[in-house]
């Protein structure tokens, strides 16, 4: 590693503030970035096929055949969460997605290490391969032929699998590089252990401009008395031409499917799923379509409700569902549908045409969220100017007339990165500023159209939290912080290309 990266990593760790990870979290950040050269690999692809790559990584392809191994070995490893095997195919599409991020991350942490200097010579895969691996070694000597085995098993080359070595020694190399200079010292703990002692419960209101102007109830008196004002009137009418959607409705399709899938480029599989489906077809001329919903769709998530996909709008399913959906007729079952998914059936239940309402038909709906948007606007400021006084009392007094509630984050310490129920680290952040000496804070936390009003409510010191804290956990913890840091840097400047089928999610 040069001088400056090490330089660099240093300087990180001795001038922010310690991050403390879950110990779950550890775990399985260590999994999935720790890669076994020997462990899960197979020849099998799972239908995906050998060939093409499903990433570009700056000049490196990645190939279908490592995303299925890696797939493969993610499947081993998260199989006993699932009761032994793994679900549908929500699930198997997460571990995919996972495996693709994984062999990504992979090459730009062997790409970033070589450009720091961290390398593996030829003599090291070379020692590696005739010493280190018992399945290459019959009675303590390295056999030939059984490493040609392997490589045939797998249907690898030897470059290819020699390569995978060197970037696998690289990267574990950057590891330990970033462990060594994680080392928590005894300063730092003693300084951490003071941080967990410390234990703050945080009041906080939220102040929803969405929710609060589909909630206002004005008197119809007053919005007649507005709308008659010709200069209101002219108001309300732009409001409404620049916010037309917030009083449109989508089209609306309430429809049931079955499905029957088949391996892509696969063409036996393919004619076999059709002849099933049109099998199903035949059947429901007079059977109920939720039962053989039931029984036969392969959709697994609606296939227990009858083939139900409740109602969605454009956009929601992929493009040859969508435009079939919307062409058939109600409660007639379509011809079979072809998608990336597989064969469907369609039946479509109901559909609402799209909405969109005059000025005049809805004027009275628009002059209550105008009105609502001036209300809310005169709060913020007062709300704002209380804040900076401070005065607890007139904050406590707006809030009530927004129907604003107080809620509590409960107890937490302040070496953690994030705040329970704040879900937002500029919130959080912000939380970590109120004090006994300052318990509100003077001004409003904005983010995501949400405004934040913070108080400390509780404060208290707690010296059984160091009780299990241990100088190895927290280095540990500090190094896979560091790490993943880096890995984000190099993900940054670098070209990626992802070559995996787009998918929609079907509801």
């Amino acid at each position: 590693m040069s001088a400056s990266l090490f330089d660099k990593l240093k300087k990180q760790i001795t001038s922010g503030r310690l991050s403390v990870k879950s110990i779950v979290a550890m775990f399985l950040f260590g999994a999935i970035i720790l890669v076994f050269v020997f462990f899960g690999l197979s020849s099998k692809t799972n239908g995906m096929g050998s060939s093409g790559y499903v990433a570009r990584v700056n000049n490196t392809l990645i190939s279908r055949a490592e995303l299925s191994g890696e797939t493969q070995r993610l499947e081993q490893m998260y199989a006993p969460l699932f009761g032994g095997q793994m679900g549908g195919d929500a699930q198997r599409q997460f571990v995919q997605g996972q495996a693709l991020e994984n062999l990504i991350s992979m090459e730009l942490i062997s790409e970033a290490a070589h450009a720091e200097g961290i390398w593996a010579t030829d003599l090291e895969v070379r020692d590696f391969i005739t010493r280190d691996v018992p399945i290459f070694q019959k009675d303590g000597r390295f056999q030939r032929d059984l490493y040609n085995q392997y490589l045939q098993y797998n249907k690898s080359g030897a470059g290819e699998f020699e390569d995978k070595i060197r970037k696998d020694r690289k990267n574990q190399r950057a590891r330990r590089l970033f462990e060594t200079v994680s080392q928590t010292t005894e300063l730092e703990m003693k300084k951490l252990k003071s941080l967990k002692e410390q234990k703050r419960n945080v009041a906080f209101a939220k102040i929803d401009k969405e929710a609060w102007l589909h909630s206002a109830n004005l008197p119809a008196g007053e919005v007649q008395a507005q709308l008659a004002k010709p200069e209101f009137q002219k108001k309300a009418e732009e409001y409404f031409k620049s916010n037309r959607n917030e009083f449109s409705t989508e089209a609306q399709i309430k429809a049931s499917h079955i499905l029957i899938k088949f391996q892509s480029g696969n063409t036996k599989s393919e004619a076999d799923a059709m002849a099933r489906i049109k099998s199903i077809q035949a059947r429901l001329g007079n059977e109920d379509f939720a039962k053989v919903a039931k029984a036969t769709s392969e959709d697994q998530g609606s296939k227990d409700k009858g083939g139900d996909l409740g109602t969605f709008g454009p956009g929601k399913m992929v493009p040859e569902f969508e435009q079939a959906a919307m062409q058939q007729k109600i409660g007639v079952v379509g011809e079979p549908v072809k998608s990336q998914f597989g064969y469907h059936l369609i039946k479509v239940m109901d559909r609402k045409a799209a909405i969109e309402p005059s000025f005049e038909q809805i004027k009275n709906q628009v002059a209550i969220r105008v009105l609502a948007s001036e209300k809310l606007e005169a709060a913020t400021k007062s709300l704002e100017e209380a804040l900076v006084k401070p005065d607890a009392a007139a904050v406590d007094g707006i809030l009530k007339e927004l129907k604003v509630s107080w809620e509590d984050t409960g107890y937490f310490d302040l070496s953690q990165d994030s705040i329970p129920k704040l879900a937002s680290p500029l919130v959080s952040q912000a939380a970590f500023e109120v004090s006994p000496e300052k318990p509100l804070l003077n001004r409003l936390v904005r983010e995501s159209g949400l405004k934040y009003v913070l108080k400390l409510k509780e404060s208290k010191v707690d010296p059984q939290a160091n009780k299990d804290m241990a100088l190895t956990n927290i280095s540990r913890e500090k190094s896979y912080d560091l790490f993943s840091q880096w890995i984000e840097s190099t993900k940054k400047t670098a070209k990626i290309e992802k070559n995996l089928p787009a998918t929609r999610s079907q509801e």
